[in-house]
């Protein structure tokens, strides 16, 4: 009796595997830093090597270069399987999912070479070529054999190569998020300094009793003179601390005498035990912080206005959220998790929370380390009514019914409700402290107070911010980086037509709620809908007198306009985003759209 055999054919599967979910190329980057900090690494290089085309300079390849351990054939030849990496066996490693080297890589490149050594007279080569896999040239790893490194990677250190070590070369890069070395560059600096900030800080406890890990960034362009490439650029990350309790950070100096002080203090440690498996335990660490009193006059003294805009509320305001931390190092920064940046006041607090890979299944971990997607705070009374027969019975009665039923029924998932409540308790504690000490121009009168309330706003403004916000974070443009020009856009509203006191509660109500993007429903428009920005604010006008808009937006449920203003929002952030020849095309695209829309609608029934 013949027996079938289950397999999957390579050939017919990797493209598919390619759209494995990393945010961007800093991303994926990270995936080899973890691979070489986990091999004992005191330097990992990213090296990108420039070309010139018909279209200026372009990315050609990149190289992520350590001078770890090194790999025998063995695991070398292991290394680029997906799943089938060593680092499975170690529990508490960064790497233990065994699919960050060909998931990463295949996710920016169709080519991934790689070479490594244990020593440096016999160094080891194998590759992973998409193009081969599809074409049937290949069905598996090639053994790994031996092959110098190429010229320019042996440039890279600086002429040093080390006594053992690992080169990952990305070519045929169809799927980068950016094409320039200086895009790139913009792009990760931040995120890879945040990701590793405890091995990059001498400060950190990470670090005790060891020099701290050093990225470079290096830049290289090939010259058609010599056919070679030269180095044009390098510069070494510093970490990124969102708790900011360190000063060897990217944080601009604060002011004397405190420029030698990190800018915020330890407010809570809340330490919390874990069973995750009978009779295994393991702790989970929630921490927040808050800016040091001392620091906060000191920075006021710098500016007339709240020292939200100051270069360091600036930079804190781009670390606000909850820090997930594994392993030493960050998956994610929960921007929006119970944070509304109110009067900027968020900008004055940290918050983390660090577990160990054993938990990773706890915390639903994503195998590309980007997230963990347990970790999201449900107000209790939605999580109660979910389950509990409410009728008839006070609040207590109802909490203490539904914790005797998650006990029963799934304590795994009652632990991690009560860790989201604990964190949620943490940073209440923690605006409490800041909000008594009147951080962020908070007053105590009763007319400051009234004075500071938030100003309702739709719904669709918040989410089209919450998405703006999102793009910011992968794809930040200068424009970002101000500050709303509130005269400039209260000129506007004048212009507009706007009464002064409707105008005042227009830019209340984007202060308030940190509103990047904000709808306005105007009649008199020249086409359907509009865009103006104002430094880093957005207004998108939709005009009432368009037949779209009567024949439809007029009529639609809630829903259906949120979702419709969530696509003019984002053709709003995509002509923020273009060059100006290209810009200016896109807003006459916007015109002639428009008006062929009324077209198409005018004999459409009623």
């Amino acid at each position: 009796m013949n027996q079938s055999k289950l397999y999957i054919s390579p050939s017919v599967v990797i493209e598919s595997m390619r759209d494995n979910g990393y945010k961007n190329t800093a991303y994926a980057t990270a995936e080899l830093i973890d691979n070489s900090i986990q091999a004992g690494a005191t330097c990992v290089r990213l090296a990108c090597f420039e070309k010139y085309k018909t279209r200026g300079k372009q990315i050609e390849q990149i190289a992520i270069i350590d001078d770890g351990k090194g790999m025998p054939s063995d695991v070398l030849h292991l290394a680029l399987e997906f799943g089938g990496s060593k680092h499975r066996e170690d529990e508490k490693g960064m790497g233990k999912f065994g699919m960050g080297l060909p998931n990463s890589s295949v996710s920016q490149c169709r080519l991934t070479e790689v070479w490594s050594w244990t020593n440096p007279e016999e160094i080891l080569y194998t590759f992973l070529d998409i193009d081969k896999i599809k074409n049937k040239e290949l069905e598996s790893i090639p053994v790994p054999i031996k092959k110098d490194l190429p010229e320019h990677i042996k440039q890279a250190f600086n002429g040093e190569i080390p006594n053992s070590g690992t080169v990952i070369l990305w070519s045929h890069l169809d799927r980068l998020h950016w094409k320039t070395s200086k895009s790139i560059k913009l792009h990760t600096e931040a995120l890879i300094g945040r990701i590793y900030r405890r091995q990059l800080s001498a400060e950190s406890e990470y670090n005790k009793g060891r020099n701290p890990l050093r990225i470079v960034f290096q830049c290289y362009e090939f010259n058609d003179l010599t056919k070679s490439y030269l180095e044009i650029s390098s510069e070494s990350f510093k970490p990124n601390d969102p708790m900011y309790l360190y000063t060897d950070t990217t944080l601009p100096k604060l002011p004397d005498p405190f420029s030698q002080v990190s800018a915020f203090s330890i407010n809570d440690v809340e330490p919390i035990e874990i069973e995750y498996e009978k009779g295994k335990y393991s702790t989970v660490t929630i921490r927040t912080s808050v800016l040091k009193p001392e620091v906060n006059k000191a920075l006021r003294a710098t500016t007339d206005a709240n020292i939200g805009g100051t270069v360091w509320g600036k930079h804190m305001k781009k670390n606000i959220g909850l820090s997930i931390i594994r392993a030493n190092r960050e998956l994610d920064l929960i921007s929006d998790y119970y944070i509304n940046d109110n009067n900027a006041k968020d900008r004055w607090i940290g918050v983390e929370i660090e577990f160990e890979p054993v938990l990773d299944q706890f915390f639903g971990v994503t195998n590309n380390k980007q997230g963990a997607n347990k970790i999201k705070y449900i107000p209790i009374d939605v999580l109660t009514s979910e389950i509990i027969d409410t009728d008839g019975k006070t609040k207590a009665e109802i909490e203490e019914e539904y914790w005797s039923y998650l006990k029963e029924e799934d304590p795994l998932g009652e632990q991690i409700i009560r860790i989201n409540i604990t964190i949620k308790e943490l940073i209440t504690k923690a605006y409490e402290k800041i909000s008594n000490l009147g951080y962020g121009g908070f007053k105590s009168t009763e007319q400051d107070q009234t004075d500071n309330l938030v100003v309702k706003t739709d719904v669709a403004n918040i989410q089209a911010t919450t998405a703006e916000n999102n793009r910011i974070a992968e794809f930040p443009i200068n424009e970002d980086e101000a500050e709303i020009d509130v005269e400039g856009y209260k000129k506007h509203l004048i212009e507009e037509g706007l009464p002064e006191e409707e105008v005042e509660k227009t830019i209340k109500e984007i202060i308030t709620n940190n509103l990047k993007v904000k709808f306005e429903y105007r009649d008199g428009l020249d086409d359907f809908f509009d865009i103006a920005s104002f430094q880093g604010f957005t207004e998108i006008r939709i005009n009432t007198a368009h037949s779209f808009y009567s024949k439809f937006m007029q009529n639609a449920n809630e829903e259906e306009r949120n979702l419709l203003n969530l696509c003019l929002a984002a053709w709003g952030r995509m002509e923020k985003e273009a060059s100006s020849n290209i810009k200016k095309e896109c807003s006459n695209t916007r015109r002639r759209w428009s008006k062929m829309l009324e077209e198409y609608l005018g004999d459409a029934v009623e």
